[in-house]
This record gives C-alpha cells, structure tokens and sequence, in this order.
C-alpha cells in the first residue's frame, strides 16, 4: 500500500500489518490533526485498526518498518519514503522532524513496540489479549513493603500530595527531595536507607531557577543528586517515553510531577474513568518496575466542598491508583502554622498529622510538632469558627452603620466606641471589610484617618487655574 497524492502534493498515510492487512488515510484527515495530541489519537486508531501494530510508513517521518514482517511489508515503506521525500530513521529515532512531531512519532513506535509485544505474548490472538489462568496463592510469593519514609511515602508506588493553592505544597516538596539528596530525616521520619539518593523534579507551573532550586538551595539539598528538564517542559507526559528513560538512567528513588494535571495530557477528560485509568496505569507500572516513589501533586476543586478525599480534581479512579495520600492545609487561628495529614494509607496504618511552618531563615521547613486531627476535622473547625463569629460580625455592621450618620466618621473615634460596646477589633475590622468601607486621610495637620461608607467620598476639589489681567 502507498501513500495517497493529493492535488496539492501533501501525502496520506499507510499503516500496514505485516499480514497483507493495511489501513490509509487520506491527506485531508492528516491537516485536520496537524496538533501532536490530534496525531496521536489519529496513530492510535490507525494501529488499533491493524492487528497487530506493525506500522509500516506514516506521514511524519517513521518510513522504516518498526516490526517488520514480511518483504512486502518492507518494500511498501521504502516506497512510501521515496515518494514522499520524507526523513529518515537513524539509531531507531525519525530525523528531519520539527520537535514535536519527533517527540509523536517516538511515542507511537512506542505503543506499537508495547502492543507488538503484547500480541506475541497472545500467541498471536487477534484481539491482542492474552490468556488469562487462575493461580493458587499457596505459589504465590508474600513481598514486603519498601519504604522511602513509612509511613507516608512508599516506594515503588504513587503518593497524592493535594492542597489549595498557596499552602506551601511546592516548598514541602521541595524539602522532601532535600531530603532524599542528603539521605536525612523528613521531619521526625529516618529514611529506610539513610544514604543520598537521586530525585527527579519535573514542574510545569514554577520556574526552576528563581523558585524550585532556590527553594531547594534554603532547604539544604545536595544538588548533585537533584535532576528536572528546563526546556519543552510542557511537552512532557506520563506515557512519553522519556519519563521510563529518565528512570533508568538516573535511576532516582524519588520522582514529583508538578501539577499531576499538567502530565495527564490536555485532551484526556479527568473526569472520565476510562481516560484516566489509562495514564494512572502507565505510571504505576514504571514506578514498581525501577522502584520509584512517585509523588503527583494535585490541587482541590474550587467549590471547597466535599471530604478530603472528594475535594481532589477529577476521577476516583486517581485516588484509586494511589497508595497513599497526603493532604496540606493552613491551622485555623493561626497564620503561619500549617498542617500535613495523612488521608489515605493502603499499605501501612495512617501516620500522624505533622505541624509546620515555611521559614527560609530557619531552613525552609521548621517542624513544630503533630497531632490526630484530619483535614476534615480541620474543616470543621474553621466552619464552627466562621458560624460563631457570624452573629458578632452582623451586630459589628449594625454599630458601624448606626454611627455613622453622614457616611463618614474618624476611624480612632468607632474603634473607642466599638471598644467600649465590647466589640472586638476583630469583629470591626471584618465588618468594616464586607460593608466595602474605605480610609481616607484629612487634609489637616496631623493628618487623621477617617472611615468612609461607598457612595460617601468626597472628591477632591478641582484647581482652577488662576487668571491674570493684562
């Protein structure tokens, strides 16, 4: 099978089995998925189609057969080359791509290595699915567990790190992997090993040299041992082939992706179980072949209702893949006290929420203490403060607006009065907040603050320009 020619020069596809089965695409289909995420939905379909994988010649680049089978087989995709004018393969990687269509055609030779693999292992079957057998657990061998620190990070295994945005959740991550480097403590936690180890360290959302290394630098990581990618960050997906490349050449006991959304891919819905299972299962099957502590961090979703667990972004069936989960969060009360709590733990019982607070003077991460409370507990806590402090901020709103007749009134005059009506400061300022109240300053010496109603400000008076007789 050859590639189509169109009016305007621009090829088709083929794909062939290796069988005397092929599938082509006509040019027109091609410029309609132009983007890498469109071309390899396209790819996948073509070689879903063909039993068993062999793609032969596609429009890209990839002219050599990657499994051929057959003179037949080889001769189509020569012929596809030489027609189309296209590169060609050199050290098993396409030449003469633009980047992305590179980094696409790698990731469809690998699917096709996988499914190839999977139809030998069938024995051929044309659905490509293998034989399934029952086995006795009497043979079955018992494994332990292997830690990178018990209980909240386990290796070889995917651990959730979720909060809302601005709770320090890159900087706690970014002390974990000081701490890997170094091989010391993570808190009160001795890592299993107690020697250095690799961390990889991929973001999409902070820059590596004025955030993520800086942040490692305050909290004391050994930067010899710490690896990240700088440039095409975004290209990166949990089934590009780099990521297995990346674990077996820096063979790292410690690997965070940072957001999980941005690796998941833009064109998989999060919501949908069967899009998402798909991504999960790839990189749980990496973590457990090179014995990696994968950790995903994860934002909740913006509605702030839900339990711990159904606050996360997406499918359950991201939850699901996980073995344990972390959740972080601010102490309600108090400002610079925040709390990680240990929500999910499938291999081992549930560890002891730890307090913290972010210090770069004091080594970035300053340990101050743990206790027994959840986020939900915590939740509820700063909900039964908010209910308690209602009735005290509407009776604060209701003295503000009583004394102030005229709209406006000095700020030290109310606080005296708020004061001696046992109103707390507290209470006044929140009320002085949601009634939209402005401070002004008088124009008199020393100045004094004034608190102003909206619709109550005074413009300033207009400077006229003063006339001169001549």
């Amino acid at each position: 099978m050859e590639r189509k020619r169109t009016h305007d020069g621009s090829g088709g596809i083929a794909v062939h089995t290796g069988r005397g089965q092929g599938v082509e695409m006509d040019a027109g289909a091609v410029r309609a998925r132009q983007q890498p995420s469109g071309l390899c939905r396209c790819f996948q379909h073509l070689a879903e189609r063909a039993d068993t994988g062999r793609v032969c010649a596609i429009r890209f680049g990839v002219l050599q057969p990657l499994q051929a089978a057959g003179q037949g087989t080889d001769k189509m995709a020569k012929r596809g080359a030489k027609k189309g004018g296209c590169g060609k393969m050199e050290n098993n990687e396409p030449q003469g791509l633009t980047e992305a269509n590179r980094r696409t055609a790698l990731e469809l030779i690998a699917q096709a290595q996988r499914r190839e693999k999977a139809v030998k292992g069938s024995g051929g079957k044309k659905d490509g699915k293998q034989k399934l057998s029952l086995v006795c657990l009497e043979n079955v061998e018992e494994e332990e567990v292997s830690w990178l620190y018990c209980p909240y990070v386990p290796r070889g295994k995917l651990t959730l790190c979720a909060a809302y945005p601005g709770t320090g959740k890159t900087y706690l991550l970014c002390y974990m992997a000081a701490c890997v480097s170094t091989g010391r403590s993570f808190f009160n936690l001795i890592p299993f090993g107690n020697e250095p180890e690799k961390v990889i360290y991929l973001t999409a959302e902070d820059g590596i040299g004025d955030t993520i290394k800086k942040r490692l630098r305050i909290c004391g990581a050994d930067m010899k041992n710490i690896y990240t990618v700088t440039e095409n960050k975004s290209q990166l997906l949990f089934n590009s082939p780099e990521i297995e490349e990346y674990m077996k050449d820096a063979k790292p006991a410690l690997m965070i992706f940072d957001p999980f959304q941005a690796y998941i891919g833009s064109d998989v819905d999060m919501n949908a179980p069967n899009k998402t299972r798909e991504q999960m299962g790839h990189i749980v099957e990496l973590a457990q072949k090179y014995d990696v502590a994968v950790v995903i961090i994860c934002h909740f979703n913006k509605n702030g209702k839900g339990d711990a667990i159904t606050r996360i972004l997406g499918s359950t069936d991201i939850m699901g893949s996980c073995r344990s989960y972390i959740a972080l969060g601010n102490v309600p009360g108090e400002d610079d006290t925040k709390f990680m709590s240990h929500e999910k733990s499938s291999l081992e019982k549930k560890g002891k929420t730890i307090l913290f607070e972010i210090d770069p003077d004091r080594g970035g991460i300053v340990y101050m203490g743990e206790n027994l409370l959840s986020m939900d507990d915590y939740t509820a806590i700063r909900n039964k403060r908010r209910a308690k402090a209602a009735p005290a901020i509407e009776g604060a709103k209701e003295f503000l607006v009583n004394n102030m007749p005229e709209g406006r009134r000095l700020a030290q005059e109310l606080m005296n009065l708020a004061k001696a009506n046992r109103i707390s400061d507290a209470s006044l300022q929140r009320a002085k907040q949601e009634l939209g109240i402005i401070s002004q300053k008088t124009n008199s010496f020393p100045s004094r603050a004034i608190w102003v109603l909206p619709g109550h400000e005074e413009r300033e008076p207009e400077t006229k320009q003063e006339e001169l007789s001549l």
